[in-house]
């Protein structure tokens, strides 16, 4: 009977999977379009940080109830930081190829400003799906984030990047890995992030469920 308990850690372990299994089918197939992999992540790490607080029941409703209250602030996000991921790629393909010293400099640099940028929307994202702000609080937020602990920073790094790296060293296992990226790869990769962003948004997510409130009590007093 414990076994159907829904308290149960076995029905709890398998709500989590169906849960990462659901949402990451969802991912990419709201991200096809390409332009719309922002508004997709957000929804992606809601459920994820829903799901790491406890409350993931509704994955499906969950999911595009994020997607579409994000969309445009995703959105625009996403655009300026593929802009701004292509010029700097196109850059340093273009160094690539020269040899003196200050082309190397300047190499350099576009590697590190891509390094912040692959940063940058390991964060902004969670903290869309978490927080609600304007475009420029959330860039704001989400840098901040970033830097404040850096060890949870380099975690979320190597738990992101390193899969996808390995994806691509052996062309004999493509398929194997396109298996498991299709049904959890996304949504694994956003639920150990998660572990680490939710502890890391808490303290804030609690002082926001609270101005919330005192806000509510507020609006109640006046109907009055």
């Amino acid at each position: 009977m414990n076994l159907l308990n829904q308290d149960n850690i076995v029905h709890e372990f398998l709500n989590n999977v169906g849960d990462i299994v659901i949402a990451n089918i969802l991912f990419i197939f709201c991200s096809i379009p390409l332009v719309t992999i922002g508004p997709s992540l957000t929804a992606l790490y809601h459920c994820s940080l829903r799901s790491v607080k406890g409350n993931s029941y509704g994955t499906v409703k969950t999911f595009f109830r994020a997607f579409k209250e994000n969309f445009v602030q995703s959105l625009v996000i996403w655009l300026g930081i593929a802009a701004a991921g292509f010029i700097l790629i196109t850059n340093i393909r273009f160094l690539g190829t020269e040899t003196g010293q200050t082309g190397h400099m300047l190499m350099i640099l576009s590697e590190g400003l891509l390094v912040l940028l692959v940063i940058f929307v390991l964060y902004v994202f969670p903290v869309i799906a978490a927080f609600t702000s304007s475009t420029a609080g959330q860039i704001k937020n989400a840098v901040i984030f970033a830097f404040m602990r850096f060890p949870y920073t380099v975690l979320i790094v190597i738990i992101s990047v390193f899969p996808m790296y390995m994806t691509y060293q052996d062309y004999k296992l493509m398929p194997l890995w396109a298996c498991c990226w299709f049904f959890f790869g996304f949504g694994l990769t956003a639920y150990l992030n998660s572990l680490m962003l939710y502890r890391l948004f808490r303290p804030y997510l609690e002082k926001e469920e609270d101005r919330s409130q005192e806000e509510a009590c507020i609006t109640d007093e006046k109907e009055e």
